[in-house]
């Protein structure tokens, strides 16, 4: 097994999840074993790509499909929801000043949905849209001519052609992240700008043991990867947008120096002793709870992931979530709610929230506690 960015040879596995079924990032089982390997000269953690890859991304991985604006909460400021391609556009918006007229490229768009946004304040760009799969083609057809798009392969004449390259959450699925690089350095001019987000392992702990992202980055890694594919002017920012890196890198201009590798591998071997424990801590508080109805805060993964290991889902009552997109789904055969329709009889609130942010999210809800309902975090620190 080597490294997917410097290509170092690596050891044994620092995590193991001791299963052959695992969760993608859309909440599904798959076949096959989690497992992460950490590279002692870049930080870069990686998994293993998936057996049917081509195919899992051209047929099976249907993500946002089920409505024409489905997308996915961001924060939740009292009543209003802020929905991620929302913040992705105003950060986007925040760090690039994109000239009149500018040439992008969003890069393995799928339902480009933050492109589409981001034209509709911005009519003036040129966008045009790349991908491996043809699922998305419908909504393609609403913003953008055929002539301005590409599928599998990009044409001859876009090479060199592109003011700026956009990819968003992308990165971490392909697995050879250096070719797919060094490709969008070609199609950018020599003055041209790559934007891109990808999660960020140690502030959206999740990415590391969702089994379809081959790619777990660390700020090391992704600026290894970066300058590998010739980029000399790279920022990595960790905090613009929660759980995810935020990177701007340019061909030109001043070389960055690279993050802290040794704090990188310091900090993942911490996050694969956190996974290895926290099976045996969800089961420790199913056997508190007993066979009382309980249910789960969150229909994401962490929410997908608490049920996967629960013992039974039989006192599983419901999933909560705040989003109207997802209301009124199933997941695992249970109905998902809005949080106020919370059954009268549920004492045992698992809460399926990345941990970073989970306490502040479930604070407004001091009904809950009214209601003597418990609630067990993924933290490991008793609520």
């Amino acid at each position: 097994m080597d490294c997917n960015v410097c290509r170092t040879p690596l050891g044994d596995p620092i995590y193991d999840a001791g299963s052959d079924r695992a969760l993608t990032s859309l909440c599904e089982f798959r076949t096959g074993r989690t497992r992460v390997w950490s590279c002692p000269h870049c930080g870069h953690l990686r998994g293993e790509a998936l057996d049917d890859t081509d195919r899992y991304y051209a047929s099976d991985y249907r993500i946002l499909l089920d409505q024409d604006d489905e997308d996915q909460i961001y924060e939740v400021h009292g009543e209003r929801i802020v929905y991620r391609t929302d913040h992705q556009v105003s950060t986007l918006a925040s760090k690039l000043a994109l000239p009149e007229g500018a040439l992008l490229l969003d890069y393995g768009c799928a339902k480009a949905s933050t492109p589409q946004r981001l034209l509709a304040q911005r009519p003036d760009l040129q966008v045009h849209l790349f991908d491996v799969s043809a699922m998305y083609t419908a909504h393609w057809d609403r913003f953008v001519p055929p002539e301005r798009r590409a599928m599998h392969l990009t044409p001859p004449h876009w090479e060199a052609r592109f003011d700026a390259i956009t990819s968003f959450f992308a990165l971490e699925h392909i697995p050879d992240p250096g070719g797919t690089v060094e490709k969008v350095a070609r199609l950018l001019k020599a003055d041209g700008i790559f934007y891109g987000v990808v999660p960020d392992t140690f502030g959206n702990v999740a990415d590391f043991v969702v089994i379809d992202h081959v790619n777990h980055f660390t700020p090391s890694s992704l600026h290894v990867l970066l300058r590998g594919a010739g980029f000399e002017s790279i920022d990595i920012d960790a905090t613009a947008h929660r759980g995810a890196l935020v990177f701007v890198a340019r061909k030109q201009g001043p070389r960055t120096p690279c993050p802290d590798v040794r704090d990188a591998v310091q900090r993942s071997l911490e996050l694969a002793r956190y996974w290895s424990s926290l099976e045996a801590r969800i089961a420790e508080a199913e056997r508190a709870t007993g066979d009382a109805p309980a249910a789960v805060y969150g229909s994401g993964f962490y929410g997908a992931y608490i049920a996967s290991t629960l013992r039974s889902t039989q006192p599983l009552r419901c999933f909560l979530d705040r989003s109207p997109f997802q209301q009124g789904k199933t997941l695992f055969g249970k109905p998902v709610l809005a949080p106020e329709q919370l059954p009268d009889d549920v004492r045992t609130l698992y809460v399926g929230l990345n941990p970073a942010i989970a306490r502040a999210a479930m604070q407004p809800m001091g009904w809950l506690r009214s209601r003597g309902v418990q609630l067990v975090y993924l933290d490991g620190v008793p609520a």
